[in-house]
């Protein structure tokens, strides 16, 4: 057995007709592994997007919010701090809940990342990106409640041959470098070193201290390695380095009674840093040390260091597959952000976290096409979470630290019985044994300076989710589906910037409820001639949602309850043989139960439509490419509430057209392209929370607008 090569169109894409076939009489199979083994698209029941290698190529998609954006049902917001944000069918941890747990898995080479931060490591030398959307329990285990995330990053084949690729964006004059190699050591091992660098030109004016924001400079490093053993075990271990810094942000102010909304405005003049802020802050309290640096206006921003390692062995056993994969992720986080730029109550904002996280999966997988398929397994994970809120006010300040250790351990199961030829159940269970440790001191702005309050809580739970769902051949073409699936997500350490000391310590309890899903699902998918349909409607029943919003500058956590409905189209069609058409489109119908209102991150319709058409005929010894995306939102909610104290959050109608278009030779292997993303300059925020103030003023975040750039790269 040996290396396989990994070739630029991967098995996933849906890029060529097959060779010599007449017009649309054959499409290559996309193959998936949603389900944690290698099936076709069409046999998989539920709602899948697939990103393959030519979408993430064509859009540059080397960061998750640029992945959502062509994701109908989703969107992708960042919190003041940096913190991402991301929701699929209107329902997604909001920014605020640090301490709080994941609605959408993140998954990296099988391994679960959980905090939201590590959304912002830098993607590359990927090989697909898969997004799940509905309950994703049984398989993927805690905190999937409403999707996940799978990126699969590429692996090192049994020839040498590799990449370099460097870019420059004109707008923000923003340069980018990224190369990989895979180098075949024996007939049975292979190394495969990936590397990137980037440096991005900011879009706000910060008249204060005369740069444009925000500006980032990324960087990644990873090394991956197969060996291959005499028995045919398959052993895969990665590392990886990142690291992201981000000077200033996109958050501009506007005064209530100026604007009916964001504006349009990119530029602002913040007043001088609270006097507070210029001494820095260092006290020992209850044994803990807590510090604040001094901080000025140039001081804003936030930085982000990363670590990952991961190990999986892929053992066969007879018929069947065992899969071990032990991961351990590392992620020091820093962050200064002034809510409050103009003249008003003077605020800044200090961040500090440092996290660690171990986990461990073990499964058994049967071989597929059998009258009953299975996969069963355990999974172990240890994560310890350590994170100050520090905020100087005028010539004050307040703060919350809190330290959680948890750890937890499940057991789960999925089966697919062929009840005949063309009816199949498939259900599936997870038992998950849960602790949490956690201590907390905090020091309220109401409080005299040297009044401090501590607290300590332990909890306990176990939870039993899972999933049944019937499929239904009901011709070689078309595949009826329908299900039930539930999910959980675990108490969160409620955390936030304390008004008074009680708000925490005299509370009931440091952890906000259980949260709770019970999610309907039901479809078809439909094989064309020429493409694929596949249609999805689904009903989302979510009981004591984790949520965090801010108001007036303080972060409150809650829960309510929310229903969330609606429908997603996905469709694939070729129009010729060399020209495709790719189409999402998402309706959803999502409301505060609770409270009577509207959800953030949740417009009622989306799309992401791309035209792409490839050929090696256009000019002789070039392969010619060219995609062009049109994307669209309708008009939703930026902040977690809504009403009177949030009337000015709520965004237009968005539709943003991207394009690129590239010229390869064949025989050399260079690429020359160009590219233009936003390319009708459409203004508009993509967050937005009211400022501290008696005004109500308003705290918005700018998008970025029109980017246009060129790339050359070299394959070998």
């Amino acid at each position: 057995m040996r290396i396989s090569k990994n070739h630029r169109v991967a098995s996933l894409g849906l890029s060529a007709m097959v060779a010599g076939s007449p017009a649309f009489a054959m499409l290559e199979e996309v193959i998936v592994t949603v389900n944690k083994r290698e099936e076709s698209l069409m046999d998989v029941a539920g709602s899948v997007q697939i990103l393959d290698v030519d979408t993430i190529d064509d859009f540059r998609l080397n960061n998750l919010d640029v992945v959502v954006d062509l994701v109908p049902n989703a969107t992708f917001t960042a919190a003041p701090s940096g913190t991402p944000i991301l929701a699929i069918r209107g329902v997604g941890t909001r920014a605020g809940g640090a301490m709080l747990e994941q609605d959408v898995g993140l998954f990296v080479d099988g391994v679960w990342l959980g905090r939201n931060n590590q959304m912002q490591a830098a993607l590359m030398d990927m090989r697909a990106i898969e997004v799940l959307k509905g309950t994703q329990a049984t398989l993927y285990g805690r905190n999937t409640l409403v999707g996940a995330v799978s990126i699969s990053t590429q692996k090192p084949g049994d020839e040498l041959e590799g990449f370099i690729k460097t870019g420059y964006e004109f707008e923000y004059d923003s340069t980018s470098v990224e190369a990989a190699v895979s180098i075949p050591i024996s007939d049975k091992f292979a190394v495969r070193l990936a590397a990137m660098y980037e440096d991005q030109g900011g879009w706000i004016d910060n008249k204060a201290v005369n740069r444009d924001e925000p500006q980032q400079e990324n960087s990644a490093l990873r090394l991956t390695g197969v060996y291959l053993t005499d028995n045919e075990w398959e052993i895969t271990g990665k590392v990886q380095t990142a690291s992201r810094e981000l000077t200033g942000n996109s958050f501009v102010r506007l005064l209530e009674g100026t604007f009916t909304g964001y504006d349009g405005t990119d530029e602002f003049t913040p007043a001088p840093p609270p006097s507070a802020a210029l001494l820095g802050y260092d006290v020992t309290v209850f044994g803990t040390r807590i510090t604040a640096p001094v901080l000025t206006n140039a001081d804003i921003g936030a930085e982000r260091d990363f670590t990952d390692f991961s190990l999986q062995f892929d053992i066969p056993m007879g018929d069947n597959t065992v899969t071990a994969i032990s991961g351990y992720n590392e992620m020091e986080y820093q962050s200064a952000f002034d809510p409050s730029i103009l003249a008003g109550p003077r605020v800044v904002s200090w961040y500090d976290e440092d996290y660690d996280q171990f986990t461990q999966e073990i499964r058994l997988t049967s071989p597929a096409g059998e009258a009953f398929d299975y996969i069963a397994g355990v999974y172990y994970v240890e994560q310890s979470v350590d994170r100050l809120t520090f905020q100087y006010l005028n010539d004050d300040k307040r703060f919350w630290y809190g330290k959680q250790d948890m750890d937890a351990w499940s057991i789960f199961a999925t089966g697919t019985w062929a009840l005949s030829d063309t009816v199949r159940l498939t259900g599936g269970a997870r038992y998950t044994d849960e602790n949490k440790d956690a201590d907390i001191i905090v020091l309220g702005s109401n409080e005299d300076p040297d009044v401090f309050a501590a607290a300590s809580e332990d909890i306990s739970e176990d939870t039993l989710d899972g999933s049944i769902t019937v499929e239904w051949d009901l011709k070689d073409n078309l595949l009826l589906f329908g299900g039930v699936a539930t999910g959980s997500k675990r108490p969160g350490l409620a955390s936030g910037n304390p008004v008074n000391n009680a708000d925490f310590v005299g509370a009931d309890s440091l952890f906000i409820p259980t949260e709770e899903i019970v999610t309907l699902e039901a479809g078809f998918k439909y094989g064309l001639e020429n493409g694929y349909v596949n249609v999805t409607v689904f009903d989302m029943d979510i009981s004591d949602f984790q949520n965090a919003s801010f108001t007036n500058g303080n972060i409150a956590i809650t829960s309510f309850d929310i229903d969330s409905r609606g429908v997603e189209i996905d469709s694939l069609l070729w129009l010729a043989d060399s020209i495709s058409l790719h189409s999402g489109l998402g309706f959803m119908d999502v409301e505060d139960v609770t409270n009577n209102a509207d959800v953030s991150g949740a417009p009622d319709f989306s799309a992401s439509v791309t035209l792409s058409y490839e050929s090696t005929a256009l000019i002789d010894g070039l392969d010619s490419r060219f995609s062009l995306n049109v994307n669209h939102k309708s008009s939703h909610f930026l902040n977690a509430t809504t009403g009177v104290n949030n009337r000015f959050n709520e965004i237009d109608a968005v539709t943003l057209l991207n394009a690129t278009l590239s010229m390869t030779h064949i025989n050399s292997g260079i690429e020359l392209s160009v590219f233009g993303k936003n390319l009708s300059d459409e203004e508009y925020a993509d967050f937005s929370f009211n400022a501290p103030g008696g005004n109500n003023d308003y705290m918005f975040s700018v998008a970025q607008g029109i980017t246009l750039g060129v790339e050359a790269s070299y394959n070998f």
